[in-house]
């Protein structure tokens, strides 16, 4: 779940995108040129991300980042956002009148962007752009929704980068 800072704007989570590319050019005993040659993460990028000046980490280079190391999203999120919450806000449909409590019965809906705005924390303005206009998913806003559906960490990564190839 997101939270929201004193003004009442939300809080992005920092991502440690370096810190886990480090940890794990240590830990495979690779250089970074192997990063480059397989093509993990560009020179330009790894640099932008060493320097700090990369805000957002977006789905795709996160899912790089884990896949290309060979390791889980499960992992990779623990390393990357360690300050994420996971922990879902439970959703409560308004409060309907009499015609609305009829119409319910005629209404079949499950994990709506409205339901999903609200488990996560993400402003339905954003959700809505992501579902339904240019937006793309910040690796975090995707890992919080895919908790939110009740998948599995990586799960739509998965499916979103293999639908996206064909």
């Amino acid at each position: 779940m997101l939270t929201k800072d004193k003004k009442g704007e939300i809080e992005v989570p920092k991502h440690y995108a370096y810190a886990y590319i480090k940890q794990k050019i240590k830990e495979l005993n690779i250089s970074e040129k192997f990063l480059f040659d397989k093509s993990i993460i560009s020179r330009s990028e790894l640099i932008k991300l060493k320097n700090g000046e990369r805000e957002g980490l977006t789905y795709k280079k996160f899912y790089k980042l884990y896949k290309g190391f060979g390791d889980t999203a499960l992992n990779a999120t623990t390393i990357i956002y360690p300050d994420l919450d996971l922990t879902l806000t439970k959703y409560t449909p308004p409060k309907r009148n009499e015609f609305g409590s009829l119409m319910n019965q005629f209404e079949k809906s499950e994990n709506l962007p409205e339901e999903i705005a609200a488990k996560t924390g993400i402003p339905l303005s954003r959700i809505k752009q992501i579902y339904f206009r240019t937006g793309s998913p910040e690796a975090y806003e995707l890992l919080l929704i895919e908790k939110a559906v009740g998948k599995n960490s990586g799960e739509l990564f998965e499916k979103f980068n293999k639908d996206k190839s064909r």
